[in-house]
């Protein structure tokens, strides 16, 4: 994504090539969905305070973002809903782009996000919490598994299903949401048990990265100054919410605040996931925490900003 948007702001000719693009927006609603296996899901009931404050961190911070992105980002109300969540880049990008919104400006923000937190959490833990982080070039790499043939069949019917369906019902965000929901369907009742191969979540982030990297062609780097400055902003005071909820709900959850802020932190699920490994946190936790997340941003984000659209007309 980054590669791409410089070529396209030097003025190279890059365009987007829908098709493919769509083709890798299943892929990712299939990856999403395979999160969800029957150990997750249980998982979620004996964390259930958990996920409410994740929940209330989610409306608070994506509501603060709102108006900062509104005032300081000089952003339209669409386009800043859509840069304001807490998590799903390639998400909010493409289902902004359905609704409206500016797709050049939603990537800025969440770009900037991402950056600033991968960044601040381990300066946090090391310089705050006086907790060593060693280097994650050591940590072992699991190895990589493929779903066999029957797997691949399945798998590819609730992509091929959920992109009929999304066509057929016109659903906004469609080709993400339907076939995430058949691939966690197949993943719970275990008809299917092995992750998505790595180098097909790697042709599709990379598809998806180049995609909203093309839509920053003909576009001026002053342009981008504002947006940059309230990202800045917005992602300071999330990471200062992450904070102050870690410190006040782990005593009451019995959570170790390590743990919570990790899991409510506004980073990446991998990198996240990645010092919750090198800290010995609890990782099952922060990545089901995060899995939650982005699911509950991918489903409820665009359904609420219809809500809210439809309630002001």
């Amino acid at each position: 994504m980054i590669f791409v948007s410089a070529c396209a702001i030097a003025g190279v000719p890059v365009r987007r090539y829908m098709p493919l693009r769509n083709i890798m927006v299943v892929v990712l609603g299939v990856l999403v969905g395979s999160f969800f296996t029957a150990g997750v899901l249980d998982n979620l009931s004996s964390w259930g305070g958990a996920l409410l404050v994740m929940l209330a961190y989610v409306i608070v911070t994506t509501s603060v973002a709102v108006y900062i992105f509104r005032g300081l980002g000089y952003m339209d109300a669409t386009t800043a809903y859509f840069s304001s969540t807490p998590g799903g880049l390639g998400i909010m990008v493409i289902a902004g782009e359905q609704a409206g919104a500016d797709g050049r400006l939603i990537p800025i923000a969440h770009a900037t996000r991402v950056f600033l937190v991968v960044f601040s959490i381990p300066l946090y833990f090391v310089s705050v919490v006086g907790v060593d982080i060693p280097s994650m070039s050591g940590l072992p790499t699991p190895a990589t598994s493929y779903p066999d043939l029957k797997e691949i069949i399945i798998l590819s019917g609730c992509g091929l299903a959920g992109f009929w369906l999304a066509s057929r019902l016109g659903l906004e965000f469609g080709q993400f949401l339907i076939p995430m929901i058949l691939s966690g369907i197949v993943y719970n009742v275990d008809l299917v048990g092995t992750p998505l191969p790595t180098p097909v979540v790697i042709i599709a982030q990379v598809v998806i990265g180049s995609a909203i990297g093309a839509q920053f062609r003909g576009m001026r780097l002053i342009s981008m100054f504002r947006p940059a400055i309230a990202a800045i902003v917005a992602t300071a005071i999330m990471l200062a919410v992450a904070v102050g909820f870690a410190q006040l709900f782990s005593p009451i959850l019995n959570i170790s605040e390590d743990a919570l802020l990790l899991a409510l932190a506004p980073g990446g699920l991998a990198e996240m996931s990645l010092i919750a490994i090198s800290i010995n946190s609890d990782t099952p936790f922060i990545a089901t925490l995060h899995i939650f997340r982005i699911t509950m941003i991918a489903a409820a984000g665009p359904a609420l900003f219809r809500l809210l659209r439809n309630l002001r007309h």
